[in-house]
């Protein structure tokens, strides 16, 4: 096997507490104690999950990431290698996402609107009794919360629903981050009591383990990860069109008929 020299990987983050929903950008450095400046590639990892891939130029590179669930994470860069150098890894570095304000975990009354910058959280034992707006450029989190009366989302930032109760209809539109509601490991089904409807979200879309007393329909959305909806059961009719790339979905059951790609 040839020589290679040894690299040394440095990871940093545009900020260590990014609000739910917002950007932070991951910039990586790969130095070499030859003088010499490497090249390829640096996989930004999770834990274990790789977010993404990105190439150096100069020695370095970044990747902006939006889909980050609320909670701590720890952040490395694992550099790949190239002819000269030899692959490396970075330190971990711990990325904490929040909220604007307190989550709500007790009795709410009233309708709840998340603005433009807003990033607000429903948590555990939290119960809201009215409606729940996210506007343009908001971002939404509830878990483990109930919430009488329906969720209207258009253009968020970023919407995560798990182990949540509604009665009323959910419609989530246009978010250009992730929408997810229900199906990561630690993210629960949810029940919803009325129609559901997800439509033209462009960062990706997961639902699974939802239970729906209501029409579905998903449409339009696109993004990564492959929107997905896999797992659910409909009390209704199922819809699903122009998901791109095509729906992945699976393990569904509807009483009403079924269409589209859901067919």
């Amino acid at each position: 096997m040839s020589f290679r020299w040894a690299s040394t990987v440095s990871l940093s983050a545009s900020t260590p507490t990014p609000l739910f929903g917002h950007a932070v950008t991951l910039t990586a450095a790969v130095t070499s104690p030859a003088g010499s400046t490497p090249t390829g590639t640096v996989t930004f990892l999770d834990g274990e999950v790789p977010l993404g891939t990105a190439t150096l130029d100069g020695g370095q590179t970044g990747l902006g990431i939006t889909g980050l669930r609320p909670g701590p994470h720890t952040i490395t860069a694992s550099y790949g290698g190239d002819a000269a150098h030899a692959p490396g890894q970075s330190a971990t570095t711990t990325v904490t996402v929040s909220f604007s304000e307190p989550c709500v975990t007790g009795s709410r009354s009233g309708p709840l609107t998340v603005t433009a910058g807003q990033s607000l959280c429903l948590g555990p034992g939290g119960r809201q009794s009215g409606p729940v707006t996210v506007k343009a450029g908001g971002a939404l989190a509830v878990t483990g919360a109930t919430v009488a009366g329906p969720l209207s989302s258009d253009g968020a930032l970023a919407i995560s629903v798990c182990q949540a109760a509604f009665a009323g209809p959910v419609s989530i539109q246009g978010s250009s981050g992730y929408v997810l509601v229900g199906g990561a490991p630690s993210c629960a089904g949810n029940t919803i009591s009325g129609p559901l409807t997800v439509d033209g979200n462009t960062g990706g879309f997961t639902a699974s383990g939802n239970t729906v007393s209501g029409p579905v329909r998903i449409t339009g959305n696109s993004g990564a990860p492959t929107p997905t909806f896999t797992g659910n059961r409909v009390t209704g009719p199922l819809s699903c069109s122009g998901n791109q790339p095509t729906l992945r979905q699976d393990g569904n059951t509807a009483t009403g008929p079924r269409s589209g790609q859901c067919a």
